[in-house]
């Protein structure tokens, strides 16, 4: 039989046994080339704990060389030197400046977005009055961490430390001790009589005339209804919606950026502060690293009277180390 008959005749194709279906939690079968290198490497780990449990055996406790004086080992462990050498002084100082400088201009940039949203958040009218009887109709109350995040971005007074504050929104109460009842109604009576004649004072008592000049209401009204007739048609609701979810996203954005201005000015005094430490000159250490808490205050640094908000942070932020020189006369 010719070749070319040979190779034109149908054969049997011969395929890999698979794994059994019981057994499929084991994985793919193993095949003869898998053992293979399944054994070589155990093999070569075996041969290689061999070769060190030989030199072990074999070693000389009194074993000494002069090489070994310039040596060191740490924990048993010999630890040698890569041959790396140490940076000059001047070196260290210009690196450490250069990286100062490029902390304060991101720092720059990051203020200027502050002071950008700032100007966004004070624009809105439900941040200068926030008490639920001045919120117009579908405006939501601030919660604790806006109203945190604003006071500590300064646009929002800081809130009272002492403990004899009381609750926004309410009226200050005056006590008055009496001797007895004919005490009590006669101090009504004269509260309600200072009321009466201060209304009577306060509403007008001549007739506006009418020149003919526009008032501010009407200019106002004018305004409104031509901005009604070029806005879109869209429902109350998903405008509300809308700012309120547009003021979530401001305030969440100013809480980051806050917190990422503290961790830049704590860095930069923290570059400065290894600068200073390079250079001569007696000093004491006063405070060590210590890491900002939530209820930490940052009032005092720098003269900055900013604090970072109260929120829950991925990163840690560490206070920087507090050094004094000594006083030397300069000549």
């Amino acid at each position: 039989m010719t070749s070319s008959l040979r190779n034109s005749l149908h054969r049997r194709t011969h395929k890999e046994r698979s794994q059994l279906a019981h057994r499929a939690r084991f994985g793919a079968l193993e095949k003869h080339k898998d053992y293979v290198l399944r054994a070589r490497d155990y093999h070569a780990k075996q041969d290689r704990l061999n070769r060190l449990r030989q030199k072990a055996a074999d070693r000389n406790k009194d074993e000494f060389y002069f090489a070994m004086n310039k040596e060191r080992t740490i924990d048993g462990v010999h630890v040698q030197d890569r041959g790396n050498t140490a940076m000059p002084m001047d070196m260290v100082k210009l690196l450490k400046t250069q990286d100062e400088g490029y902390v304060r201009t991101m720092r720059a940039a990051g203020l200027k977005k502050i002071d950008k949203i700032k100007s966004q958040l004070t624009a809105l009218a439900n941040l200068v009055t926030f008490r639920d009887e001045d919120l117009e109709n579908g405006d939501e109350p601030l919660d604790e961490s806006e109203l945190e995040t604003l006071r500590a971005a300064g646009i929002l007074s800081p809130q009272s430390k002492h403990k004899g504050k009381r609750k926004q929104g309410t009226t200050p109460r005056h006590i008055v001790f009496a001797e007895d009842d004919a005490d009590v109604q006669r101090y009504l009576d004269e509260q309600h009589s200072n009321n009466t004649t201060s209304s009577d004072r306060s509403t007008p008592s001549h007739v506006q005339v009418d020149l003919g000049w526009k008032t501010v209401d009407q200019v106002k009204s004018r305004r409104q209804r031509k901005h009604n007739d070029d806005a879109p048609d869209t429902l109350p609701g998903e405008e509300i919606s809308e700012s309120i979810s547009h003021r979530k996203r401001l305030l969440k954005e100013l809480a980051a950026r806050l917190s990422r201005d503290t961790q830049l000015r704590y860095t930069m005094r923290e570059l400065e502060m290894q600068r200073q430490l390079v250079g001569k000159g007696g000093r004491r250490k006063i405070r060590g690293v210590e890491e900002v808490n939530a209820d930490d205050s940052d009032s005092g640094d720098e003269g900055e009277d900013k604090q970072t908000p109260k929120q829950k942070r991925t990163q840690k932020t560490y206070k920087p180390r507090i050094y004094k020189w000594r006083i030397e006369r300069k000549r």
